[in-house]
């Protein structure tokens, strides 16, 4: 087994659902492709394929199918498995461009997005629920909007290009065709029809934040095409920092997108029509379809706030490495990281 440090250490001891360090762990050809140094959150030894022999579990990446293939294998082989996604802090770049994630999550459980079942992130928020947690949540979450952080930090922070109007300006996020957190925060394309006629009923100013790949035709979104048709509905895909945008609204409404959370960090009114993980805690207006009815039920047992939230959110579910060097980090000294990294890349452009 490879050598332990005192910070590896204490991560293995505070989160035990995860796997022991230096353990024989097997992963799918994409994983081994798109993520060449996720070994190193697990001890040196290289991830296997999931058909070596002498495995001691099983890990994938995101819900696709790559993902269910290694849930499979692990099931057969009775192996155990686990889900693993960047955090919700993730990056100065974006991770189609090679930037690596300073933090990842790992759940024994079930994907962070999936409300079918508790996640241990769903357990964590339980806890941090009864527990004194905003002396570590706060600063974080005053942080992150101090510094106007997000899970990826690549955008500007200029003003978004919007009509002037007295009326409640309410920000509908869109999101991409088939994105898994939609099916698995049990959402349909019909809330999102559903949150746009609400917000056209509502009179107040309907924004409808939308994906630039979607108003260039590469991609399709759930509300875009018909949103664009609507008379008094304005369109933003403006290339701006989440923050840029929550500066300038009064209201979020979503489906399943991380926007609303980056929202209720900044103190904004959230609807969601589905269900993810911040929702059905007592902190968002939820108007979700019959079928998220249970998961609803199973989180009103607990009724964090939105400090107990950043503190599971942010500390006790994910890990923090340097990209460079690995060397394991608290929150702040990763949002410190990321701080850097951004004034360095301003520095050359």
């Amino acid at each position: 087994m490879d050598v332990l440090d005192n910070s590896t250490l204490a991560v293995m001891q505070a989160r035990p659902w995860h796997p022991k360090w230096g353990a024989r762990l097997g992963a799918t050809y994409f994983v081994h492709k798109a993520f060449p140094w996720l070994g190193r959150y697990f001890g040196e030894a290289r991830l296997r394929s999931t058909l070596a022999p002498g495995l001691d579990g099983i890990v994938s990446w995101g819900g696709r199918l790559p993902a269910k293939t290694a849930m499979r294998i692990a099931r057969l082989r009775k192996l155990p498995h686990w889900h693993l996604e960047d955090g919700f802090l993730r990056s100065v770049g974006l991770g189609k461009d090679g930037s690596i994630p300073i933090s990842i999550v790992v759940d024994d459980k079930a994907l962070p997005v999936d409300a079918a079942r508790a996640s241990r992130l769903e357990l964590l928020i339980r806890d941090a629920a009864g527990g004194l947690a905003h002396d570590i949540g706060a600063p974080i979450r005053e942080a992150l909007v101090e510094h106007r952080l997000s899970k990826y930090n690549n955008l500007p922070h200029s003003e978004p290009r919007l009509d002037p109007s007295t009326r409640r300006r309410l920000l509908l996020v869109d999101q991409v065709f088939g994105d898994v957190s939609v099916e698995k925060a049990l959402g349909s394309a019909s809330a999102f029809d559903k949150m746009l006629d609400d917000a056209i009923a509502s009179g107040g100013q309907v924004i409808v934040r939308t994906h630039p790949d979607v108003i260039a035709g590469h991609r399709k979104g759930y509300m875009t095409e018909r949103a664009s048709k609507l008379p008094g509905v304005t369109l933003m895909a403006d290339k701006v920092s989440a923050a840029a945008i929550l500066a300038v609204v009064d209201e979020v409404w979503t489906v399943s997108s991380q926007m609303g959370f980056d929202a209720l960090l900044r103190g904004l009114p959230v609807r969601c029509y589905a269900t993810p993980f911040y929702a059905g805690w007592g902190l968002t207006d939820d108007r979700v379809e019959d079928r998220a009815q249970a998961a609803h039920a199973r989180r009103a047992t607990a009724r964090p706030t939105v400090d107990q939230l950043t503190f599971a959110a942010f500390s006790l579910y994910p890990v923090y490495r340097h990209p460079k060097s690995w060397k394991v980090l608290e929150p702040l000294q990763a949002i410190d990281y990321l701080i850097e990294e951004i004034a360095a890349n301003k520095s050359k452009g």
